[in-house]
């Protein structure tokens, strides 16, 4: 087996793997495998391609796996490690995650709740599941708030809500989606119905971003917010939107705290 960094032209089969393990994963199970198309795919994983690390395994030409992460100041995060199902429990996961560790003290990653092997390797590298994130899908049915777009302190929100900066996913969450900012809180809506990031420099603040991001939404929507940031679940059930029956883990290290003010961008990107 060789490790090396990934390329730009790999993006096309990292994705065909990809759908394959969550597939492998899923299915089983009874529940519909994520399916991100193509072009969402590539655009997050150039974004860690530029902003962080990423390496693919191979064996004699043929794709094992791959495996991305970034840091930003002094946290780090994993945000792909994926290996194909005929070759796993060769080893193919740990080198993978290994090779893309990195130094950073602070880490975390999410997961999915119905992926035993992997929450065990990253538990025994001291990543704990803490919270679950909650994915809520849905048309809202919310009145409009007396929350008012207006200019925010986005670093500063970022440091309270996230504890690192961001400005780096910034630039690419601007690139792709509508920014707004509220008071003491920002939001983000997709194309499609993605919405977040949402962070708010408390709970209440990035409750009432979200509960008027929602509120304006004219069609179907789909949210993940960790379980810890309660005030933002009660909105989305407040908004009438229905829960994925399959949680993901967000999973920190020890020195880490679960947010309480924030809807996460993506499993990738948090």
């Amino acid at each position: 087996m060789d490790l090396r960094p990934t390329a730009d032209d790999d993006l096309p089969a990292l994705h065909a793997l990809f759908m394959a393990a969550v597939a492998t994963l899923f299915e089983p199970h009874g529940f519909v495998a994520p399916s991100p198309r193509l072009g969402v795919f590539v655009n997050q994983q150039r974004h860690v391609l530029a902003t962080g690390t990423s390496v693919v395994a191979e064996a004699e030409g043929r794709l094992l796996g791959f495996g991305a992460s970034w840091q930003r100041d002094s946290h780090w995060f994993l945000a792909s490690l994926f290996v194909d199902p005929a070759a796993q429990g060769r080893g193919v996961g740990p080198a993978l995650l290994d090779a893309v560790w990195g130094s950073a003290a602070k880490r975390r990653t999410i997961t999915d709740a119905i992926q035993p092997v992997s929450n065990a390797l990253y538990g025994r590298r001291g990543l704990i599941p803490s919270t679950p994130v909650l994915l809520f899908r849905g048309r809202p049915s919310l009145e409009r708030g007396s929350a008012q777009p207006e200019e925010a302190d986005v670093e500063a929100i970022d440091v309270a809500a996230y504890g690192f900066d961001r400005l780096a996913d910034h630039d690419y969450w601007q690139l792709h989606a509508r920014r707004t900012t509220w008071p003491g809180a920002y939001s983000y809506a997709f194309p499609g119905g993605d919405i977040g990031p949402v962070a708010g420099v408390d709970s209440g603040a990035a409750a009432r971003a979200l509960a008027a991001e929602l509120a304006r939404a004219e069609g179907e929507v789909r949210l993940r917010i960790p379980g810890s940031s309660r005030a933002l679940v009660e909105v989305a059930l407040a908004a009438g939107l229905r829960l994925d029956p399959v949680p993901g883990l967000l999973l920190l290290s020890e020195t880490l705290t679960a947010p309480t003010a924030l809807a996460i961008g993506s499993y990738m990107l948090f």
